[in-house]
């Protein structure tokens, strides 16, 4: 699954802003994982401008390019969340274990995205980083 970006997000405090420092308008990104709360709305995880940080965004301002749904996602329902993305990244703590530095979810991660970003690394885009490699 393929997204462009067609319009600036809002800050994380939810402000109006000119320019994101996260992702581009015009740009296309390879959809990561989805999220979809009954209250929150829903959102796509996607590779940022750095290509080294995963951000979460309002599925508002962005229009599918590519509808194809990546091999290997599952979904997953629970008390009214809807979570659609790699089976690995959904299982419970998955993420509590990648921010602190847990080798088999760096590699999860790190795997996930050489399959989904393949074309930016193919052009000289930097292979995207753990935070604590920074």
């Amino acid at each position: 699954m393929i997204v462009s970006n067609v319009r600036v997000p809002l800050s994380a405090t939810g402000e109006a802003q000119e320019v994101s420092p996260w992702v581009t308008v015009g740009v296309s990104y390879p959809v990561l994982s989805v999220h979809v709360h009954p209250i929150n709305g829903a959102q796509i995880q996607l590779l940022t401008d750095d290509r080294h940080t995963l951000g979460w965004f309002a599925i508002d301002d962005f229009r599918t390019v590519d509808t194809s749904i990546p091999q290997g996602w599952v979904a997953v329902l629970d008390e009214g969340v809807l979570e659609l993305g790699p089976a690995a990244w959904l299982a419970p703590g998955f993420w509590e274990a990648y921010y602190d530095g847990d080798e088999a979810a760096i590699e999860a991660v790190r795997h996930e995205l050489r399959e989904r970003v393949s074309e930016r690394l193919h052009r000289g885009a930097d292979a995207p980083r753990h935070p604590k490699d920074h």
